[in-house]
């Protein structure tokens, strides 16, 4: 009886130990309770090229595979917010009203391509044209300009191009694929094998320059938040010992490479030297390794909610670099802010896009809602261009564009040099009528056109490169950021109309508002002035009626830091 005893305790205290070694297994492995916060740091940042809890979700790969090689009815509508200092508010009223809508077919098996556009300015008044790609042709149509498409037929471009006398035309292609399937760019696509080396290698390097560091965590409105401090010298350590490893990462730079293929093609063609994407890696870090660094501390921090990662973001003094996702009642967002702060000052400028996706569990009909924007707050005042696009597209299997009919299109390619620029020339006078016609009639005639406006040429990707990663306080540009910089004003070069230079004016107020350094603000002298550091600019002082003369001058870097404007 003893014996039994004995062993009814000890089959006791072996299932006692079994439940509660499962339960300390589900409590370490299950959920988060017995992890240290670098440890949960660390997990969260190892979700980001997971299938299911990364950021891309599995369901939004399908549906942008499914828009490049499938059938679909779409429509959408693009618009603007805005708000430029200095511009008359009866007159941004009316750019904010301006909006662009479509709606149309899309038969990626037949390469065809059909869409009703409206150019909407007011109520009743809009500039209508249709765009149809069908029989390997491109054409445009508009009843104020004729019943037909004009179009290009997409072949023997170099032979169309050499009408107009260019003889150069060895990097011009024959044709361009307007159809290219996604399933046949170079997209970076990883093995299960080389996912698992990839996060082994780039986490073992991040444990090892902040592994020793502490870590806290917060929690707000559902989100919890794991994040290290480090200073700016360790975050560029760890920068450079990452980027030393990324340039020998047999896995990742054959992919990075052929993924970049077309860009570095492009950027050689009219480089006087080649470069290639090993040796653009090469030049970054040699100016990193070389540069000064700011004193102060930057934080890194993973976001996550019910144990799945949703943001990441990284804070630099006083800028701050954050991406996040949500997935909520079958809408899949994401969103990107890049935002820098003035410690002495309120001015400030944010960056920000926005991403969303509803429909996507079903794949049928899938509405998408873009944003784009960048505001900026300078002296109390505060400017933004704010882009929207609202989309949906709706896929069916009996979708079908006709081809051309006969007689229905204009083909330029069947003409000689000298018939396509008087027929063009024609087509541009004939479109100036109407659109002089169209502003007396919403009241804009003064400003030229609402899209003068809506889109600035501005090089936002560029600013948001520089204000975001200025990790160090190095002044330099690449001969690449020197011609983007300079192409946003190029373009004014030259005779130029009134209404043209009342753009060229709102250009240069956007880059001196948005730059930090100094020899990266743009001075207008001449007739008209405007200083660096001005608010507003004088486009009132503006004869629309009048033509001016535009000159750059540029400094001993190749930059432009000064436009002289002279009325004729």
């Amino acid at each position: 009886m003893k014996n039994k005893k004995i062993g009814k305790i000890l089959l006791i205290m072996i299932i006692l130990i079994l439940i509660s070694g499962g339960i300390f297994a589900y409590l370490y492995f299950g959920t988060d309770l017995l992890k240290t916060n670098k440890q949960l740091f660390f997990k969260y940042l190892g979700q980001v090229a997971e299938q299911q809890d990364g950021f891309i979700n599995s369901n939004l790969r399908e549906y942008v595979n499914k828009k490049y090689t499938g059938k679909y009815e779409d429509s959408g509508k693009f618009y603007v917010d805005i708000n430029l200092i200095g511009m008359d508010s009866d007159a941004l009223k009316i750019v904010n009203d301006f909006n662009i809508e479509y709606a149309g077919k899309v038969d990626n098996t037949s390469r065809k391509n059909e869409q009703d556009i409206s150019i909407n300015y007011a109520d009743n008044v809009s500039f209508p044209i249709k765009y149809k790609y069908a029989n390997e042709t491109l054409g445009l149509q508009t009843d104020y300009v004729s019943s037909k498409y004009i179009g290009i037929e997409n072949n023997n471009l170099k032979e169309f191009v050499e009408k107009f006398g260019v003889k150069d035309t060895e990097d011009i292609p024959d044709t361009i694929d307007l159809f290219k399937s996604i399933n046949n760019s170079p997209i970076i696509n990883f093995t299960e094998e080389e996912k698992k080396q990839v996060k082994d290698t780039y986490q073992t390097i991040l444990q090892e320059k902040i592994g020793e560091k502490e870590f806290t965590k917060t929690e707000e409105n559902n989100v919890v938040n794991y994040s290290v401090q480090v200073t700016n010298q360790e975050l560029k350590d760890l920068l450079v010992t990452t980027l030393e490893t990324l340039k020998n990462d047999q896995i990742i730079m054959p992919k990075v490479e052929e993924a970049l293929k077309e860009p570095i093609e492009m950027i050689n063609e009219n480089a006087e030297e080649k470069v290639t994407v090993q040796s653009l890696l090469e030049e970054y870090l040699d100016a990193l390794n070389s540069s000064k660094v700011e004193e102060g501390t930057s934080t890194l921090m993973v976001s996550q909610t019910n144990r799945k990662l949703t943001g990441i973001s990284l804070t630099i003094d006083n800028s701050e670099l954050k991406i996040t996702k949500s997935d909520e009642q079958g809408v899949l967002t994401y969103n990107l802010e890049v935002d820098q702060k003035d410690e002495n000052t309120e001015d400030s400028v944010r960056y920000f896009m926005t991403l969303g996706y509803q429909g996507l569990e079903q794949m049928t009909s899938i509405n998408e809602t873009h944003q784009f924007g960048i505001m900026i707050t300078k002296n109390g005042e505060e400017q933004k261009l704010v882009y929207n696009l609202n989309s949906t597209d709706t896929f069916k299997e009996n979708i079908n564009i006709e081809d051309y009919a006969d007689n229905e299109i204009q083909k330029l390619n069947e003409y000689d040099g000298e018939q396509i620029i008087s027929l063009l020339t024609a087509i541009s006078e004939r479109i100036g009528k109407v659109n002089t016609m169209q502003m007396e009639e919403i009241g804009f005639s003064e400003y030229g056109n609402p899209m003068l406006y809506a889109f600035p040429v501005v090089s936002f990707p560029l600013m948001m490169y520089n204000q975001a990663t200025d990790v160090v306080e190095d002044n330099s540009m690449s001969e690449m950021e020197k011609e983007t910089f300079n192409q946003r004003f190029e373009s004014y070069e030259g005779e130029q109309r009134g209404t043209n230079i009342k753009s060229l004016l709102q250009t240069v107020l956007s880059n001196n508002i948005s730059q930090t350094e100094e020899d990266r603000k743009v001075q207008i002298s001449g007739d008209i002035i405007v200083n660096k550091d001005s608010a507003e600019v004088p486009t009132n002082d503006v004869d629309i009626s009048s033509t001016y003369h535009v000159e750059m001058k540029y400094n001993d870097e190749g930059m432009i830091t000064e436009i002289i404007i002279t009325k004729n």
